[in-house]
């Protein structure tokens, strides 16, 4: 049986997976979601390997969002939307629909008002203020927009499986 951090793991590379070099994308070439712009030394003996983006995944994003200490349906949401819109960012999500101080830190009071709350709302709010930050983009509507939205549901439908 899978963990929940391989199975986030295994949605995250489902749509960050393959090797892109987009000239439309900011992040450049990548690879499995590795980017060279954001992740120089993962590149510098070549693409990355699978095995090298699952350990910057686990490293970087998901321990980083301290995401084995929330509930498994709201654990995989943070973490999908630490990879696509930052860690920053998807903590702030959190904060705000566990009512915690929406400061982008996952602290003591994050984690506690987030395991105070009931996961399946909790899971809802959290993909509101996903959308409602995608929805303040001024490019949503451009190449990527419908792709990221696909991305949001399938995380909510994987994290509904939590529940």
């Amino acid at each position: 049986m899978q963990s929940v951090f391989e199975q986030a793991l295994e949605h995250v590379l489902r749509f960050e997976g393959g090797y892109v070099n987009d000239p439309h994308d900011p992040g450049g070439e990548t690879v499995y979601g590795i980017s060279r712009r954001y992740h120089p030394n993962a590149w510098k003996h070549g693409k990355p390997t699978k095995a090298d983006a699952a350990e910057i995944y686990l490293k970087q994003y998901w321990q980083r969002c301290r995401c084995s200490e929330l509930p498994a349906a709201v654990a995989v949401q943070v973490f999908d939307g630490a990879v696509n819109q930052g860690c920053t960012d998807s903590v702030r999500f959190l904060q705000l629909a566990s009512g915690a101080k929406p400061d982008g830190i996952m602290g003591p009071m994050t984690i506690k008002a987030t395991n105070m709350c009931d996961p399946a709302k909790l899971a809802q709010g959290y993909a509101v203020e996903r959308a409602y930050d995608y929805a303040l983009l001024d490019h949503l509507d451009d190449r990527y927009g419908r792709g990221w939205m696909r991305r949001l549901i399938a995380c909510y439908d994987l994290a509904r499986s939590y529940l």
